[in-house]
C-alpha cells in the first residue's frame, strides 16, 4: 500500500467509556456532566449506552469534537445575549450604562453576560422601585400636558371676554400676550431637550427643572405682558 492509500485511509475510532472520556483531556467535564450532555443531545457519539452491567461505549474522539463544538455554540450565544443586554442597558440608560460600555477584555464572554445580568436586575428593581422612570413615558406625559395646557391658553381670550367685558382690542393684546407665551414655552422646552443629551448644561435643569433665564435667575412669565418671546424683547 502506497503512502498516499495509507493517508487516504480512515484511522481506527478509539472506543472509552465516561470515565476514560472525562480524562482524555484537562479541559474535558466531569462524568456527571458528560451524561447530562449526552441526555440533552440526543445525537451525542454514543455507541452503547450504560446501563446495569452493560458498559458505556462511547467514541472518544468524536465525543471530543461534539463537545467543543457544544461550548463554541455556548459562547455564541452568551456573546449574542450580552449584546442584546448591552443594547437592551443602553435603550434604557443611554450611553452611561455599564453594560452599554466596550468589552473589557479581562472578562471572558460568560463573565461579562453575569455582570450585565446583574446590572439589568438592578435597574428592573430600580424600575420598581420607582428610581426609573421611562423617556418614552416622560415625553409622552409632557406631550399631552402642553397640548392641554395650549388648547387652554388660546381660549383665554374668549372665556374671559365672558366673565368681564373686552374690547375686540383687548381681547386681541391678550391673545398677542398668551400666543407669546406659547411660544417662550416652547423654547424653554427645546433648551431643556437640548441639555439632556448635553450632560445638563443648561442651567434649566441644574435649577432643579425651573425655567431659568440666562443670567441665572429664575424667569416669571408673569413679568412679561406684551406678548413677546423672553429673546425678542428689546
Amino acid at each position: 500500500m502506497s503512502d498516499v492509500d495509507g493517508a487516504n485511509t480512515e484511522r481506527p475510532r478509539l472506543i472509552g467509556n465516561l470515565k476514560e472520556l472525562s480524562e482524555l483531556h484537562p479541559d474535558m467535564p466531569s462524568e456527571p456532566t458528560i451524561k447530562k450532555l449526552i441526555d440533552e443531545n440526543e445525537d451525542f457519539p454514543i455507541i452503547t449506552r450504560g446501563d446495569r452491567g452493560v458498559p458505556w461505549e462511547i467514541d472518544l474522539g468524536a465525543a471530543a469534537l461534539f463537545i467543543r463544538d457544544l461550548r463554541r455554540k455556548e459562547e455564541e450565544a452568551a456573546r449574542a445575549r450580552a449584546g442584546a443586554v448591552r443594547q437592551f442597558g443602553f435603550d434604557l440608560l443611554g450611553p452611561d450604562a455599564a453594560s452599554a460600555q466596550p468589552d473589557r477584555p479581562e472578562l471572558t464572554a460568560k463573565d461579562q453576560a453575569a455582570l450585565i445580568e446583574a446590572e439589568i436586575a438592578a435597574i428592573k428593581l430600580g424600575v420598581l422601585r420607582g428610581d426609573f422612570v421611562r423617556r418614552s413615558e416622560v415625553e409622552q406625559a409632557l406631550g399631552h400636558l402642553g397640548a392641554t395646557t395650549q388648547q387652554r391658553l388660546l381660549t383665554l381670550a374668549d372665556r374671559t371676554s365672558k366673565k368681564m367685558t373686552l374690547s375686540r382690542e383687548q381681547q386681541a393684546t391678550l391673545q398677542k400676550i398668551v400666543e407669546g407665551d406659547l411660544g417662550w414655552i416652547a423654547d424653554q422646552l427645546e433648551k431643556l431637550g437640548n441639555a439632556a443629551s448635553t450632560d445638563q448644561g443648561d442651567p434649566a435643569v441644574r435649577d432643579g427643572g425651573r425655567l431659568a433665564a440666562p443670567s441665572g435667575a429664575v424667569d416669571s412669565a408673569e413679568a412679561r405682558d406684551d406678548g413677546q418671546r423672553m429673546d425678542d424683547r428689546a
